[in-house]
């Protein structure tokens, strides 16, 4: 793999690292995040009735069920991220690569090697470690810390993710074989029309819930955090399927997991969050078994 490579993928990183340093750094992430739902919303609908793509319908069921998952994945993302710090929450949330295989063991009845088994332990060590500082030292300290917000919300998160994760593969593996046209090209559709329906439910929530002045007054305030943020949201996913196009995805998932790190490192130096070493050995943890899982044959 080149070094021009392995840059795009790290720069991928970095910008999902910061915009979901932005989103933590807001008054409000939930107002926040819904405002980059709506420029999601105005950007799929814009390339839909431009490209007008052909979706069979036995596909829409898949991109429906994954913008149900992925609506309560905004919901508990934006929770985590209010009630926690997030060099907590964002490396447990990205943790989902490493535990996918055994769901999909579970429920596609795929097999798993070895180096996989391996991988999946590396990745649950990451998040013991992530977690044992507050939770672990005893069955009450635990029962106590299962209470705890940023806890319940950040696995939550990363359930959906597992969820939705099964959801796309199952989908996008489908929707390949009956359209047959670009993998990078079915995938972009299958997000567009994903990112849509679920940007639509997660803005019509925080309508419902939060006055609409308080949400005004977060998109006056933030206009251009909220610029940048959705800018760096497209930016982590084009680059990404960009060199997709040409690179194996089992290297170029691995290596995008450095955004873990990113986030830890933002978290801690500019935030102020605790435990920072600790963290930054969970996740080099954590980036080592998703490499083995990657790249297991």
């Amino acid at each position: 793999m080149e070094i021009y490579i392995v840059a795009l993928v790290l720069l991928s990183a970095l910008c999902h690292a910061c915009w979901n340093y932005l989103s933590k750094a807001s008054n409000s992430p939930q107002l926040f995040l819904a405002w980059i739902a709506m420029a999601s919303i105005s950007i799929s609908a814009t390339v839909f009735l431009t490209l007008r793509p052909m979706i069979p319908s036995s596909i829409w069921l898949y991109i429906i069920a994954s913008a149900i998952v992925h609506f309560v994945y905004l919901v508990s993302l934006s929770q985590a991220y209010a009630a926690g710090e997030i060099s907590y929450v964002y490396p447990i949330t990205r943790s989902a690569p490493g535990l996918i295989p055994i769901f999909a063991i579970l429920f596609l009845g795929e097999k798993i090697s070895f180096q996989g088994v391996i991988g999946i332990f590396c990745t649950l060590v990451s998040v013991y470690l992530l977690i044992r500082p507050e939770g672990l030292h005893s069955i009450h300290n635990f029962m106590d810390y299962l209470k705890k917000p940023e806890f319940f919300w950040s696995f939550s998160t990363l359930a959906t993710v597992v969820a939705y994760s099964i959801i796309d593969k199952k989908g996008m593996a489908e929707f390949y074989g009956q359209v047959g046209d670009s993998k990078i090209m079915n995938a972009l559709v299958y997000l567009l029309a994903e990112s849509f329906l679920s940007s639509v439910l997660y803005v019509s929530y925080i309508v419902y819930r939060f006055p609409w002045k308080e949400i005004i007054t977060i998109g006056r305030n933030s206009a251009k955090r909220i610029f940048v943020s959705t800018f760096l949201k497209i930016s982590s996913y084009s680059l990404i399927l960009y060199v997709l196009m040409t690179q194996p995805v089992s290297y170029i998932s691995a290596i995008r997991q450095f955004s873990v790190i990113f986030v830890i490192l933002l978290g801690g130096l500019s935030l102020g969050e605790s435990q920072l070493k600790l963290r930054l050995i969970s996740a080099s943890t954590m980036i080592a078994g998703i490499f083995l899982i990657a790249t297991a044959t």
